[in-house]
């Protein structure tokens, strides 16, 4: 590195070094108001996300949903911030394995919806999705899908893969 690379590296550094210290004795110095304060802002924090989780569990969050009829599919993804959708077939051995994983990370995810389309039973889904491959996994935010995982290539290209690779 040159010597005018390291000078300003130098400088940003004591920069963010003074900031920390600025940020440590402000801390040092708060009274007994401020600590109250912080702990009522953390407190309501606390409360909001609860609330957000129970609503998330009253629409279904927290578990795998097989999708039993297309209104249903269609409620769920207006209800739901984040949706994982799962487009397979139940006699296959890969959508089992996507199954399987999805069960597990469902139960620690509840932000996220995580659900199961029988393409065998309700095609006309897949085909208004394009879903042409199986497994396929869509995953929304907000109504719109962002990605879509088709087979199993992005978990390695292999039946094995454990659950922290899907997640």
């Amino acid at each position: 590195m040159n010597p005018q690379a390291e000078e300003m590296v130098l400088r940003m550094a004591e920069q963010i070094e003074a900031a920390i210290d600025d940020e440590l004795d402000r801390v040092d110095h708060m009274g007994e108001d401020d600590l109250a304060a912080i702990r009522k802002t953390r407190l309501k924090q606390l409360q909001e996300m609860q609330k957000r989780k129970e609503v998330w569990l009253r629409h279904g969050h927290g578990e795998y949903r097989i999708i039993c009829d297309p209104k249903d599919f269609f409620t769920h993804m207006k209800q739901s911030e984040r949706v994982v959708c799962h487009f397979g077939r139940r006699t296959t051995e890969r959508s089992m394995i996507l199954e399987r994983h999805f069960k597990e990370i469902a139960v620690q995810h509840v932000e996220t919806l995580f659900m199961f389309v029988d393409v065998e039973k309700y095609p006309h889904l897949a085909e208004e999705f394009n879903v042409m491959m199986l497994p396929h996994v869509m995953l929304v935010e907000k109504q719109n899908t962002f990605h879509s995982i088709i087979g199993f290539d992005e978990f390695g290209g292999k039946d094995d893969f454990g659950t922290d690779v899907v997640e």
